[in-house]
């Protein structure tokens, strides 16, 4: 089972810089030793700040598993067991070929080359500020890094723009005599080489534990419901906070429920509106139809008193209804000429009354024998 397992230790090379692992399988060091380690740009210094032992991916088990099959001879079991040596070995062989290694641990030697590194840096810094302020160059020196032996120094700049530093880079190598590589950097790069402390008092993530950035985006910080002031939500260097991303899943799946509690309630809102406004339609239809009903009740009896205004008199007079004769459909008359049918029958017979009253007077004035009266009395 140990045959399986690879220790890799990871190292920092500078205080706030990211971790990198190594492979320190035949290097026998603790946490906060100070190691020598084979980096992309030659021989670098750090120091150990973390060790774990992972499963070998390249081991195959079944190469170092003692056999299982029944009658095999001694010879074959000690030709599998060399075979399995030698599979081991080339194993662990693919394994260190995925990791840079760890050459050894640091001595005092390594310590004094260490702090010439560190001045030699400090004296760089200085001369490249002054021929980019010479130049006047847009842009903004970070911090200088020499490798271990001294054969490169890299500078870390910023600028918003693309910056021609041709002629920085040849003055630069003539003047310290080394190899120089100028690397632009972002805001966020500068705020982990420089360090410092963030709005809640602690120090900046990215300069203390965090290994790579985060997407981070204003939904974010909505999501979280927070104040949207740009210096609310912006850290040091002017970007969004890197700790928005900490806690956005969790509000984002809180979210998710309340949209679906929300929801579910606003449906059973409209249910209920709905039930409600149906039920005020019912009443509605159901009073409409009351008031219909009333009122064809109240016309059916006054079309009665109209056709049948003598029957009404009759009964308030004590006296029976007499049945009249049906008449035909087409002689039937309009109730209301049914109604002027007698008021009309006496003013004629008054008139004829009257003419006869004037004959007669007319005749007698004529023979004299005859005194004029008055008309009689209808």
């Amino acid at each position: 089972m140990a045959d399986n397992m690879i220790k890799i230790a990871g190292v920092r090379f500078r205080e706030n810089s990211k971790v990198y692992d190594f492979d320190a399988v035949d290097i026998d060091i603790v946490v906060g030793d100070k190691v020598i380690v084979d980096s992309e740009r030659g021989s670098g210094f750090a120091q150990v700040v973390r060790i774990r032992k992972n499963e070998n991916p390249f081991a195959e088990p079944s190469l170092s598993a003692p056999s299982l099959v029944r009658g095999e001879t001694d010879a074959k079991t000690e030709e599998g067991e060399k075979t399995s040596v030698a599979d081991r070995q080339h194993v662990n062989e693919q394994a260190s070929k995925t990791l840079r290694k760890i050459l050894r641990k640091a001595t005092d030697a390594d310590m004094v080359q260490e702090e010439k590194n560190r001045v030699r840096e400090e004296e760089a810094f200085a001369i490249a500020q002054d021929m980019i302020a010479e130049r006047e160059i847009p842009m903004k020196l970070i911090r200088v890094e020499y490798s271990f032996d001294a054969s490169r120094a890299t500078f870390f700049f910023f600028s918003e723009t693309r910056v021609d530093f041709r002629e920085l880079v040849k003055d630069l190598a003539h003047k310290l005599k080394s190899r120089i590589e100028m690397r632009q950097i972002g805001v966020r790069d500068v705020a982990r080489l420089i360090g410092g402390f963030g709005p809640c008092g602690r120090e900046l993530c990215c300069a203390s534990f965090l290994k790579n950035f985060e997407p981070v985006s204003i939904r974010m910080a909505k999501k979280q419901e927070m104040v949207l002031n740009p210096s609310k939500i912006s850290g040091v260097c002017g970007r969004l906070l890197c700790c928005l991303s900490y806690e956005y899943e969790m509000y984002d799946e809180i979210k998710k429920d309340l949209a679906d509690m929300h929801e579910a309630e606003s449906k059973d809102k409209k249910e209920d509106d709905s039930l409600h406004l149906e039920e005020e339609r019912r009443l509605a239809d159901e009073k409409r139809r009351q008031e219909d009903r009333r009122r064809q009740e109240k016309q059916k009896e006054d079309s009665q008193e109209l056709v049948r205004p003598e029957a009404r008199t009759n009964h308030m007079q004590g006296k029976k209804p007499q049945p009249q004769p049906e008449q035909p459909r087409d002689r039937q008359q309009p109730q209301e000429q049914k109604s002027q049918q007698p008021q009309q029958h006496g003013e004629k017979a008054g008139r004829k009354k009257r003419r006869r009253f004037w004959r007669k007077k007319k005749k007698g004035q004529q023979h004299g024998d005859v005194k004029p009266q008055g008309p009689e009395k209808a």
